[in-house]
């Protein structure tokens, strides 16, 4: 794949994710949109014709298909380590949506398989791309706040209780922790660059069993990272990094277009806003397809340890609440 002049991409699984993903692929380069597969193709045929994609394929044929070098896996996370997996071992690079997988043992398994098959492997945390959180964090590594001491983040969109929808649903792998909370995690995870030292978690569960509102710590040395995440309720949705100098907002930190430095007495000294046409996935899309034509495995940006590490975190905050899914037993 090394030095491939066009990376020919296909999306698996037309669903609502995979429609932004499409619109912001026409902003990259060096890739091309050739196929969409789903388990219901007039649902693909819909999709392949409102983003002129020529072919429109199931499962199992995108996975032999021999003139496709990379999938965006796009469906629930519950389906990510099989459809991931098949990828893989077929020789197909693969940027799945967050989270990868649903433990940290899954995605050991993927790991190793892209590194045996010489395939890349990246999980889509489109927040490490945004110019905002970088900013941030080189105003971190700057100094501008002095030593970090406490990392704070929530992430809360109220949801309706239904026992059949996915966030309800332990057979999907439901709850607020992997589909919401995996954000403050990796934001702090970015932040620290380190694993924390101790992990502190609790939970509020639902009567379908899944954790409706998880409380997470985190603790670094002397720095404690503070996060919630929740599906009861709309929250502010803002991460803040603050320091002995100072302290750093980020409103909507998982897809931030701001960010804004403040000292301790809490004027304002810098800010940066970075507008954009796009819904932002063209980050993690360009990256992807610059690492495959490169020949890489990974990516320096978002490497597979990260990813092990943000969910080696989620494992054991799983651990603490008390949630295991039916597949898992």
């Amino acid at each position: 794949m090394q030095n491939k002049k066009t990376v020919r991409w296909a999306i698996l699984g037309p669903g609502k994710i995979a429609h932004k993903f499409a619109q912001d692929f026409q902003q990259t380069t060096g890739g091309e949109l050739v196929a969409v597969a789903s388990r219901d193709k007039e649902r693909a045929a819909r999709f392949a014709s409102q983003y002129d994609i020529k072919q429109v394929l199931s499962y199992d044929e995108l996975y032999v298909h021999p003139d496709i070098d990379a999938v965006y896996v796009a469906t629930p996370h519950a389906f990510h380590f099989e459809q991931t997996k098949a990828c893989l071992q077929h020789g197909k690079g693969v940027l799945c949506e967050k989270p990868v997988t649903i433990n940290d043992t899954q995605l050991r398994e993927l790991i190793a398989i892209a590194q045996s098959q010489q395939v890349f492997l990246m999980e889509g945390l489109w927040s490490f791309f945004m110019p905002a959180l970088q900013q941030a964090k080189a105003w971190v590594d700057e100094g501008r706040i002095g030593d970090v001491k406490m990392i704070t983040a929530d992430f809360g969109y109220r949801m309706a209780f239904d026992p059949e929808n996915r966030i309800y649903n332990a057979h999907l792998a439901g709850g607020a922790l992997l589909d919401l909370g995996i954000y403050p995690i990796a934001f702090s995870t970015y932040v620290m660059n380190a694993k924390p030292d101790r992990i502190a978690a609790n939970a509020i569960m639902s009567e379908t069993h899944i954790d409706e509102t998880t409380a997470i710590s985190l603790f670094y040395g002397k720095t404690t990272a503070v996060l919630h995440t929740t599906v009861l309720a709309n929250t502010l949705n803002t991460g803040y990094i603050i320091g002995e100098a100072g302290y750093i907002e980020l409103p909507f930190f998982y897809k931030a277009s701001s960010c804004t430095l403040y000292n301790q007495e809490r004027m304002e000294l810098d800010s940066f806003e970075a507008s954009r046409p796009t819904y932002g996935y063209d980050y993690e899309i360009q990256e992807a397809t610059n690492c495959i034509r490169e020949g890489k495995t990974e990516s320096p940006v978002v490497p597979h340890q990260r990813s092990l590490e943000i969910q080696a975190i989620m494992t054991e905050v799983r651990r603490q609440i008390g949630l295991i899914y039916p597949m898992e037993k």
